[in-house]
Protein backbone atom coordinates (compact mmCIF):
# COMPACT_ATOMS: atom_id res chain seq x y z
CA UNK A 1 0.00 0.00 0.00
CA UNK A 2 1.62 3.68 -0.64
CA UNK A 3 0.32 4.70 2.02
CA UNK A 4 1.84 3.21 4.96
CA UNK A 5 -0.09 1.70 7.71
CA UNK A 6 1.07 3.82 10.44
CA UNK A 7 0.05 6.73 8.37
CA UNK A 8 -3.49 5.36 8.15
CA UNK A 9 -3.90 4.30 11.64
CA UNK A 10 -2.71 7.84 12.86
CA UNK A 11 -5.36 9.17 10.67
CA UNK A 12 -8.17 7.20 10.74
CA UNK A 13 -7.50 5.93 14.66
CA UNK A 14 -7.10 2.53 15.79
CA UNK A 15 -8.57 -0.41 16.04
CA UNK A 16 -9.38 -0.06 12.35
CA UNK A 17 -9.97 -1.77 9.35
CA UNK A 18 -7.66 -1.20 6.12
CA UNK A 19 -8.47 -2.94 3.20
CA UNK A 20 -6.61 -2.75 -0.51
CA UNK A 21 -9.16 -1.93 -3.48
CA UNK A 22 -6.10 -3.43 -5.82
CA UNK A 23 -5.65 -7.01 -4.44
CA UNK A 24 -9.88 -7.19 -3.93
CA UNK A 25 -10.04 -6.37 -7.73
CA UNK A 26 -7.44 -9.33 -8.55
CA UNK A 27 -8.95 -11.54 -6.25
CA UNK A 28 -11.87 -11.66 -8.45
CA UNK A 29 -9.90 -11.77 -11.72
CA UNK A 30 -7.96 -14.86 -10.08
CA UNK A 31 -11.66 -16.75 -9.57
CA UNK A 32 -13.22 -15.22 -12.82
CA UNK A 33 -9.79 -16.89 -15.17
CA UNK A 34 -11.27 -20.49 -14.27
CA UNK A 35 -11.35 -21.56 -18.18
CA UNK A 36 -15.14 -22.44 -18.51
CA UNK A 37 -17.30 -20.01 -20.22
CA UNK A 38 -20.38 -20.42 -19.15
CA UNK A 39 -19.64 -19.35 -15.20
CA UNK A 40 -20.55 -16.79 -12.51
CA UNK A 41 -19.07 -16.08 -9.54
CA UNK A 42 -20.84 -14.41 -6.53
CA UNK A 43 -19.16 -12.90 -3.76
CA UNK A 44 -20.60 -13.92 0.04
CA UNK A 45 -21.77 -11.35 1.86
CA UNK A 46 -21.68 -12.89 4.98
CA UNK A 47 -17.62 -13.15 4.68
CA UNK A 48 -18.18 -8.86 4.28
CA UNK A 49 -20.78 -6.60 3.71
CA UNK A 50 -19.27 -3.45 3.62
CA UNK A 51 -21.32 -1.56 0.54
CA UNK A 52 -17.89 -0.26 -0.85
CA UNK A 53 -15.86 -3.33 -1.65
CA UNK A 54 -19.42 -5.30 -2.79
CA UNK A 55 -19.25 -2.11 -4.97
CA UNK A 56 -15.96 -2.75 -6.17
CA UNK A 57 -16.85 -6.13 -6.90
CA UNK A 58 -20.05 -5.18 -8.69
CA UNK A 59 -17.90 -4.01 -10.64
CA UNK A 60 -15.16 -5.78 -11.54
CA UNK A 61 -18.23 -8.62 -12.79
CA UNK A 62 -19.02 -10.51 -9.96
CA UNK A 63 -22.68 -11.24 -8.70
CA UNK A 64 -23.52 -11.50 -4.74
CA UNK A 65 -24.45 -14.06 -2.84
CA UNK A 66 -26.76 -13.51 0.88
CA UNK A 67 -28.76 -15.75 3.07
CA UNK A 68 -30.56 -12.73 4.70
CA UNK A 69 -32.88 -9.91 4.47
CA UNK A 70 -30.72 -7.49 5.29
CA UNK A 71 -27.64 -8.19 2.58
CA UNK A 72 -30.31 -8.54 -0.02
CA UNK A 73 -31.18 -4.91 0.95
CA UNK A 74 -27.06 -4.07 0.95
CA UNK A 75 -26.51 -5.54 -2.18
CA UNK A 76 -29.27 -3.92 -3.59
CA UNK A 77 -27.76 -0.72 -2.57
CA UNK A 78 -24.24 -1.82 -3.63
CA UNK A 79 -25.79 -1.66 -6.90
CA UNK A 80 -26.76 -5.57 -7.38
CA UNK A 81 -29.65 -6.10 -9.52
CA UNK A 82 -31.80 -9.03 -9.11
CA UNK A 83 -29.86 -11.67 -11.75
CA UNK A 84 -27.27 -10.52 -10.32
CA UNK A 85 -28.46 -12.16 -6.67
CA UNK A 86 -28.70 -15.26 -5.34
CA UNK A 87 -30.33 -15.59 -2.20
CA UNK A 88 -30.10 -18.95 0.00
CA UNK A 89 -30.95 -19.40 3.48
CA UNK A 90 -32.36 -22.58 5.48
CA UNK A 91 -35.56 -20.19 7.01
CA UNK A 92 -38.18 -18.55 5.09
CA UNK A 93 -41.46 -17.06 6.12
CA UNK A 94 -43.88 -17.14 3.30
CA UNK A 95 -43.77 -13.33 3.34
CA UNK A 96 -40.23 -13.19 2.36
CA UNK A 97 -40.42 -16.39 0.37
CA UNK A 98 -43.51 -14.14 -1.86
CA UNK A 99 -41.21 -11.50 -1.69
CA UNK A 100 -38.11 -13.07 -3.57
CA UNK A 101 -40.19 -14.77 -6.34
CA UNK A 102 -41.34 -11.28 -6.84
CA UNK A 103 -38.22 -9.11 -7.01
CA UNK A 104 -36.93 -12.13 -9.75
CA UNK A 105 -33.16 -13.15 -7.54
CA UNK A 106 -32.03 -16.66 -7.82
CA UNK A 107 -33.39 -18.68 -4.87
CA UNK A 108 -32.04 -21.86 -3.42
CA UNK A 109 -34.22 -23.58 -1.24
CA UNK A 110 -33.43 -26.05 2.25
CA UNK A 111 -35.97 -28.55 2.11
CA UNK A 112 -38.82 -30.25 0.60
CA UNK A 113 -41.31 -28.20 2.52
CA UNK A 114 -39.31 -25.29 1.19
CA UNK A 115 -40.01 -26.72 -2.42
CA UNK A 116 -43.83 -27.58 -1.84
CA UNK A 117 -44.64 -23.51 -0.01
CA UNK A 118 -42.87 -22.11 -3.31
CA UNK A 119 -44.63 -24.44 -5.52
CA UNK A 120 -48.03 -22.83 -3.82
CA UNK A 121 -46.76 -19.73 -4.64
CA UNK A 122 -45.14 -20.01 -7.81
CA UNK A 123 -46.14 -22.80 -10.12
CA UNK A 124 -44.26 -23.07 -13.03
CA UNK A 125 -41.52 -21.27 -11.50
CA UNK A 126 -38.11 -22.43 -11.77
CA UNK A 127 -35.93 -23.04 -8.40
CA UNK A 128 -32.49 -24.40 -7.02
CA UNK A 129 -31.89 -26.86 -4.29
CA UNK A 130 -29.72 -27.12 -1.11
CA UNK A 131 -28.20 -30.31 -1.37
CA UNK A 132 -27.22 -32.17 1.68
CA UNK A 133 -23.34 -33.22 1.39
CA UNK A 134 -20.44 -34.22 3.33
CA UNK A 135 -18.81 -30.99 4.34
CA UNK A 136 -15.15 -31.15 4.59
CA UNK A 137 -14.43 -28.56 7.52
CA UNK A 138 -11.92 -28.72 10.31
CA UNK A 139 -14.04 -26.91 12.84
CA UNK A 140 -17.74 -28.47 11.85
CA UNK A 141 -18.48 -31.78 12.98
CA UNK A 142 -21.82 -31.49 11.59
CA UNK A 143 -21.66 -33.09 8.00
CA UNK A 144 -23.34 -35.22 6.24
CA UNK A 145 -26.58 -36.51 7.55
CA UNK A 146 -25.60 -35.03 11.16
CA UNK A 147 -26.12 -31.55 9.02
CA UNK A 148 -29.28 -29.49 9.69
CA UNK A 149 -29.03 -28.08 6.11
CA UNK A 150 -29.67 -29.24 3.20
CA UNK A 151 -31.86 -32.06 1.25
CA UNK A 152 -31.23 -35.80 1.74
CA UNK A 153 -30.22 -38.06 -1.21
CA UNK A 154 -33.04 -39.82 -0.14
CA UNK A 155 -35.76 -36.83 -0.20
CA UNK A 156 -35.02 -36.73 -4.13
CA UNK A 157 -37.76 -38.81 -4.86
CA UNK A 158 -40.58 -36.47 -2.89
CA UNK A 159 -38.97 -33.59 -4.33
CA UNK A 160 -39.30 -34.48 -7.88
CA UNK A 161 -43.22 -35.75 -6.84
CA UNK A 162 -43.51 -31.97 -5.63
CA UNK A 163 -42.43 -30.50 -8.96
CA UNK A 164 -44.20 -32.32 -10.99
CA UNK A 165 -47.23 -32.06 -9.09
CA UNK A 166 -46.34 -27.84 -9.21
CA UNK A 167 -45.12 -27.69 -12.65
CA UNK A 168 -41.65 -26.83 -11.08
CA UNK A 169 -38.52 -26.72 -12.37
CA UNK A 170 -35.78 -27.84 -10.22
CA UNK A 171 -33.17 -25.69 -12.09
CA UNK A 172 -29.92 -25.51 -9.65
CA UNK A 173 -28.54 -26.72 -7.30
CA UNK A 174 -26.07 -25.79 -4.11
CA UNK A 175 -23.77 -26.95 -2.04
CA UNK A 176 -21.20 -26.63 0.53
CA UNK A 177 -17.94 -27.94 0.25
CA UNK A 178 -15.88 -27.22 3.43
CA UNK A 179 -14.03 -24.18 5.40
CA UNK A 180 -10.59 -23.08 4.12
CA UNK A 181 -8.93 -26.86 4.63
CA UNK A 182 -10.42 -28.87 1.81
CA UNK A 183 -7.42 -29.88 -0.99
CA UNK A 184 -7.98 -28.99 -4.27
CA UNK A 185 -8.29 -32.88 -4.85
CA UNK A 186 -10.94 -32.60 -2.12
CA UNK A 187 -12.68 -29.91 -3.57
CA UNK A 188 -12.76 -31.27 -7.15
CA UNK A 189 -14.20 -34.67 -5.06
CA UNK A 190 -16.52 -33.37 -3.76
CA UNK A 191 -17.33 -31.23 -7.09
CA UNK A 192 -17.56 -34.15 -8.79
CA UNK A 193 -20.01 -36.04 -6.12
CA UNK A 194 -22.12 -32.65 -6.44
CA UNK A 195 -23.02 -33.02 -10.42
CA UNK A 196 -23.53 -37.11 -9.97
CA UNK A 197 -26.10 -36.31 -7.41
CA UNK A 198 -27.67 -33.18 -9.44
CA UNK A 199 -27.76 -35.13 -12.11
CA UNK A 200 -31.14 -37.07 -10.84
CA UNK A 201 -32.96 -33.45 -12.47
CA UNK A 202 -33.97 -33.37 -15.92
CA UNK A 203 -34.59 -29.31 -15.89
CA UNK A 204 -31.05 -28.81 -14.35
CA UNK A 205 -29.29 -25.36 -15.58
CA UNK A 206 -26.58 -24.76 -12.71
CA UNK A 207 -24.75 -26.24 -9.82
CA UNK A 208 -23.56 -23.87 -7.48
CA UNK A 209 -20.36 -24.66 -5.59
CA UNK A 210 -19.85 -22.87 -2.37
CA UNK A 211 -17.31 -22.55 0.22
CA UNK A 212 -14.30 -24.44 1.14
CA UNK A 213 -11.63 -21.56 -0.63
CA UNK A 214 -9.03 -21.05 1.28
CA UNK A 215 -7.09 -17.16 0.26
CA UNK A 216 -6.48 -16.77 -3.18
CA UNK A 217 -3.21 -15.26 -3.48
CA UNK A 218 -2.09 -16.98 0.33
CA UNK A 219 0.42 -19.80 -0.34
CA UNK A 220 -0.41 -23.33 0.55
CA UNK A 221 0.80 -26.73 0.35
CA UNK A 222 -2.78 -28.50 0.06
CA UNK A 223 -4.58 -26.27 -2.44
CA UNK A 224 -2.85 -25.68 -5.97
CA UNK A 225 -5.20 -22.65 -7.55
CA UNK A 226 -4.23 -23.83 -10.92
CA UNK A 227 -4.82 -26.90 -11.11
CA UNK A 228 -8.38 -26.75 -9.36
CA UNK A 229 -9.30 -24.12 -12.16
CA UNK A 230 -8.94 -26.42 -14.91
CA UNK A 231 -10.54 -29.91 -12.92
CA UNK A 232 -13.62 -27.77 -11.90
CA UNK A 233 -13.61 -26.63 -15.99
CA UNK A 234 -13.25 -30.25 -17.23
CA UNK A 235 -15.86 -31.58 -14.57
CA UNK A 236 -18.39 -29.41 -16.18
CA UNK A 237 -17.62 -30.07 -19.48
CA UNK A 238 -17.81 -33.46 -18.83
CA UNK A 239 -20.98 -33.37 -17.16
CA UNK A 240 -22.64 -30.82 -19.67
CA UNK A 241 -22.19 -33.30 -22.37
CA UNK A 242 -23.75 -36.26 -19.88
CA UNK A 243 -26.63 -33.99 -19.58
CA UNK A 244 -27.05 -32.53 -23.38
CA UNK A 245 -26.86 -29.19 -22.18
CA UNK A 246 -24.48 -26.14 -21.37
CA UNK A 247 -24.84 -26.34 -17.21
CA UNK A 248 -23.85 -23.60 -15.92
CA UNK A 249 -20.98 -23.02 -12.71
CA UNK A 250 -21.40 -21.16 -10.26
CA UNK A 251 -19.04 -20.22 -7.51
CA UNK A 252 -19.48 -18.47 -4.69
CA UNK A 253 -16.15 -17.33 -2.69
CA UNK A 254 -16.30 -15.70 0.67
CA UNK A 255 -12.67 -15.72 3.07
CA UNK A 256 -11.13 -16.10 -0.67
CA UNK A 257 -12.61 -12.84 -1.96
CA UNK A 258 -11.89 -10.68 0.97
CA UNK A 259 -9.51 -12.27 3.35
CA UNK A 260 -6.05 -10.85 2.02
CA UNK A 261 -7.10 -7.72 1.10
CA UNK A 262 -7.79 -6.58 4.64
CA UNK A 263 -6.17 -6.21 7.33
CA UNK A 264 -6.58 -5.07 11.09
CA UNK A 265 -4.87 -2.57 12.93
CA UNK A 266 -4.69 -2.26 16.82
CA UNK A 267 -2.09 -0.17 19.13
CA UNK A 268 -0.24 -1.40 21.64
CA UNK A 269 -1.60 0.54 25.22
CA UNK A 270 1.28 -1.82 27.42
CA UNK A 271 3.52 -4.48 28.27
CA UNK A 272 3.21 -6.79 31.34
CA UNK A 273 5.70 -8.70 32.04
CA UNK A 274 4.99 -12.68 33.26
CA UNK A 275 8.13 -15.50 34.11
CA UNK A 276 7.05 -17.14 30.57
CA UNK A 277 5.40 -14.44 28.54
CA UNK A 278 4.80 -11.29 27.90
CA UNK A 279 0.90 -9.70 27.72
CA UNK A 280 0.74 -6.86 25.24
CA UNK A 281 -2.23 -4.88 26.25
CA UNK A 282 -4.14 -3.11 22.71
CA UNK A 283 -6.63 -1.04 22.14
CA UNK A 284 -8.71 -3.61 20.86
CA UNK A 285 -10.59 -6.28 22.05
CA UNK A 286 -12.19 -9.98 20.53
CA UNK A 287 -15.47 -8.16 20.29
CA UNK A 288 -14.50 -6.18 16.88
CA UNK A 289 -11.78 -9.03 16.31
CA UNK A 290 -13.65 -11.95 16.32
CA UNK A 291 -12.47 -14.53 14.81
CA UNK A 292 -10.16 -15.85 17.08
CA UNK A 293 -13.08 -16.38 20.24
CA UNK A 294 -15.41 -17.54 17.58
CA UNK A 295 -13.11 -20.26 15.53
CA UNK A 296 -9.96 -20.27 17.68
CA UNK A 297 -8.28 -19.10 13.93
CA UNK A 298 -4.81 -17.81 14.02
CA UNK A 299 -3.99 -14.53 12.27
CA UNK A 300 -0.29 -13.73 11.79
CA UNK A 301 0.56 -10.64 13.26
CA UNK A 302 3.48 -8.25 12.97
CA UNK A 303 4.55 -4.91 14.36
CA UNK A 304 4.65 -2.38 11.59
CA UNK A 305 7.98 -0.93 11.19
CA UNK A 306 9.38 -3.88 13.08
CA UNK A 307 9.08 -6.52 11.07
CA UNK A 308 12.78 -7.22 10.43
CA UNK A 309 13.79 -7.03 13.76
CA UNK A 310 14.46 -9.95 15.85
CA UNK A 311 11.65 -11.88 17.72
CA UNK A 312 12.46 -10.95 21.88
CA UNK A 313 12.96 -14.45 24.00
CA UNK A 314 9.61 -14.53 25.40
CA UNK A 315 6.63 -14.91 23.56
CA UNK A 316 4.08 -12.69 23.81
CA UNK A 317 -0.21 -13.10 24.12
CA UNK A 318 -1.62 -10.09 22.26
CA UNK A 319 -4.68 -9.47 25.05
CA UNK A 320 -7.63 -6.84 24.62
CA UNK A 321 -8.73 -3.96 27.01
CA UNK A 322 -11.43 -5.02 28.53
CA UNK A 323 -12.04 -7.19 31.44
CA UNK A 324 -13.49 -10.49 29.94
CA UNK A 325 -11.02 -13.11 30.62
CA UNK A 326 -10.73 -14.89 27.34
CA UNK A 327 -10.00 -11.58 25.67
CA UNK A 328 -7.23 -12.78 23.40
CA UNK A 329 -6.43 -11.82 20.12
CA UNK A 330 -3.30 -14.18 19.55
CA UNK A 331 -1.42 -16.43 22.50
CA UNK A 332 2.13 -17.41 21.82
CA UNK A 333 3.32 -15.31 19.19
CA UNK A 334 7.10 -14.20 18.80
CA UNK A 335 7.19 -10.72 18.46
CA UNK A 336 10.25 -8.13 18.26
CA UNK A 337 10.54 -5.44 21.62
CA UNK A 338 7.30 -4.37 21.82
CA UNK A 339 6.36 -0.50 23.60
CA UNK A 340 3.19 1.49 23.95
CA UNK A 341 2.28 3.25 21.02
CA UNK A 342 3.76 0.21 18.68
CA UNK A 343 0.94 -0.72 15.90
CA UNK A 344 0.22 -4.01 15.70
CA UNK A 345 -0.97 -5.30 12.13
CA UNK A 346 -3.28 -8.61 11.99
CA UNK A 347 -3.15 -9.86 8.31
CA UNK A 348 -5.19 -11.50 6.22
CA UNK A 349 -8.33 -10.03 8.19
CA UNK A 350 -10.51 -9.03 5.45
CA UNK A 351 -13.14 -11.72 5.55
CA UNK A 352 -15.25 -12.72 8.75
CA UNK A 353 -13.76 -10.20 11.13
CA UNK A 354 -15.97 -6.78 11.35
CA UNK A 355 -19.08 -8.68 9.84
CA UNK A 356 -18.84 -10.91 12.62
CA UNK A 357 -18.18 -7.96 15.68
CA UNK A 358 -20.27 -8.45 18.61
CA UNK A 359 -22.18 -5.88 20.55
CA UNK A 360 -20.75 -8.02 24.01
CA UNK A 361 -18.35 -5.45 25.52
CA UNK A 362 -19.63 -2.55 24.74
CA UNK A 363 -17.06 -1.99 22.13
CA UNK A 364 -17.42 0.93 19.72
CA UNK A 365 -17.40 -0.40 15.96
CA UNK A 366 -13.93 0.33 14.30
CA UNK A 367 -13.44 2.68 11.07
CA UNK A 368 -13.21 0.61 7.73
CA UNK A 369 -10.73 2.08 5.26
CA UNK A 370 -9.95 1.64 1.86
CA UNK A 371 -6.71 2.23 0.10
CA UNK A 372 -7.73 3.01 -3.83
CA UNK A 373 -5.88 2.00 -6.31
CA UNK A 374 -4.53 5.48 -6.60
CA UNK A 375 -2.80 4.72 -2.95
CA UNK A 376 -4.82 7.71 -1.28
CA UNK A 377 -6.61 6.04 1.91
CA UNK A 378 -10.37 7.14 2.32
CA UNK A 379 -13.19 5.98 5.35
CA UNK A 380 -15.74 3.95 3.96
CA UNK A 381 -17.65 3.49 7.62
CA UNK A 382 -17.16 5.53 9.73
CA UNK A 383 -16.00 4.58 13.46
CA UNK A 384 -18.67 4.61 16.69
CA UNK A 385 -17.63 7.63 18.91
CA UNK A 386 -19.11 6.53 22.19
CA UNK A 387 -16.41 8.13 23.77
CA UNK A 388 -17.48 11.62 22.92
CA UNK A 389 -21.17 10.70 23.81
CA UNK A 390 -19.92 9.72 27.45
CA UNK A 391 -18.04 12.79 27.69
CA UNK A 392 -20.93 15.08 26.18
CA UNK A 393 -23.56 13.65 28.84
CA UNK A 394 -20.90 13.36 31.58
CA UNK A 395 -18.89 16.40 31.24
CA UNK A 396 -21.43 18.93 32.85
CA UNK A 397 -21.49 16.52 35.46
CA UNK A 398 -18.12 16.78 35.72
CA UNK A 399 -17.75 20.42 35.72
CA UNK A 400 -20.50 20.71 38.23
CA UNK A 401 -18.54 18.83 41.20
CA UNK A 402 -15.33 20.60 40.44
CA UNK A 403 -16.90 23.76 40.93
CA UNK A 404 -18.16 22.85 44.04
CA UNK A 405 -15.11 21.54 44.94
CA UNK A 406 -13.79 24.97 44.44
CA UNK A 407 -15.85 26.81 46.31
Amino acid sequence: MPQTLEAIAKQFGTPCYVYDEATLAQNAEQLLGIPYPNKTVYAASMANDNPVLLDVLRRSGLGIFVNSMKHLAVGARSGFTPEKIIYTTTGLSESDLRFLVECGVTINLDSVAQVEAYGELNPGGAVGVRLNIDERSRINTYVGIESRIGILESEFESLLTIAKRRNLRIAGTHVYLGTDIVTDAEMLEGTRRTLEMSCAFPDLEYVDIGGGFPTVNGATDYFDWNRYKEGVAQLFETYSRRMRRDLKLVVEPGRAMFAEAGAFCTRVLEVKERPDRLLVSCDASVAVFPRPMIYNAFHEVSVHGKESEPASERKADIVGCTTYSRDYLAKGVALPAVAPGDLLVFHKAGSYCYSMISRFLGQSMPEEVLVGRDGKARSIRARERWDLEARRLLGGTIQFVQAISAA
